[in-house]
């Protein structure tokens, strides 16, 4: 298929948005025409167009640009249509026929993680996962996900039950918060939650934290085969490959990574986290 036509004047001024859009600050009108390579003049002219549209506004004191009103009213009115499942569910279609490996999806809910959509694989692979199926904090890959990056105050009631259950079983691993906060610490510090046969024996898994545009967890995106068509390496070709649809349905959802940081931490999480 022919690549359609684009309106010149129309693609400049999108690149000239999207420079605001990508920032958290209002900004000169040298930075702007700097960031995109036009001259001062020509973009003065746009941004006078785009003042007559409320798409941008100019700050009477110090003479710089920021977003309008109605770039506003533009991007609530895009939130408004975006679901995140059905957006990570075209992402999770397109990764499972990119890795051949079985993906699924998951949401917290009071009950903690809970898996909402399963897709199989070419390999055969026998686990007792359903959509339904809740999963743990601590020792599946989606849960440490979101024991890394769900608000703390949301999840403390479903690890303490689970770390209260790993103690009266007598585990080796996870039953303390100095293993909780290690085990947080590596999932920010790599952006993705991992099990090498911690849950179940021979089975491996990656899962990676969907955002949306608050840069709240919006979902988790997982993928699980066996240990040994399984590459569970933090630079593997599985975990490049899920990262890349996690970002993309983030991107989707609004998220901004410059804005909120590069894996969605809140300013108060940095300094736990670091």
């Amino acid at each position: 298929m022919a690549e359609q036509q684009s309106i010149q004047s129309v693609d400049a001024a999108m690149r000239l948005l999207q420079v605001l859009a990508a920032t958290n600050r209002a900004m000169t009108l040298k930075e702007i025409s700097a960031a995109v390579g036009m001259t001062a003049s020509n973009t003065h002219r746009y941004m006078v167009s785009f003042m007559r549209a409320s798409l941008v506004c100019q700050e009477s004191d110090s003479g710089r640009y920021d977003l309008g009103p109605f770039a506003l009213h533009l991007g609530l009115a895009a939130m408004g249509r975006l679901d995140p499942v059905t957006v990570a569910t075209k992402l999770m279609m397109e990764l499972r026929a990119r890795i051949d490996l079985a993906v699924s999806l998951s949401i917290w809910t009071p009950d903690g993680p809970t898996m909402i959509r399963w897709l199989d694989s070419s390999h055969p692979l026998t686990v007792n996962i359903k959509p339904g199926s809740r999963t743990p904090l601590l020792n599946s890959a989606s849960g440490r996900v979101f024991l890394s990056f769900e608000p703390q105050e949301k999840l403390k009631t479903v690890l303490a039950a689970e770390l209260r259950v790993r103690r009266g079983r007598k585990e080796t691993a996870w039953t303390t918060m100095e293993e909780v906060n290690a085990l947080r610490a590596e999932v920010r510090r790599h952006g993705l939650g991992r099990v090498r046969g911690d849950r179940v024996s021979g089975v491996n898994g990656l899962s990676a934290p969907i955002f949306d545009a608050a840069g709240e967890l919006a979902l988790t995106i997982s993928t699980i085969g066996l240990e040994y068509a399984f590459d569970a390496s933090y630079n593997g070709a599985v975990a490049i490959a899920l990262r890349d649809a996690a970002a993309r349905a983030s991107a989707q959802l609004g998220f901004n990574a410059q804005r909120h940081g590069v894996l969605g931490l809140r300013q108060g999480d940095k300094a736990q986290a670091a």
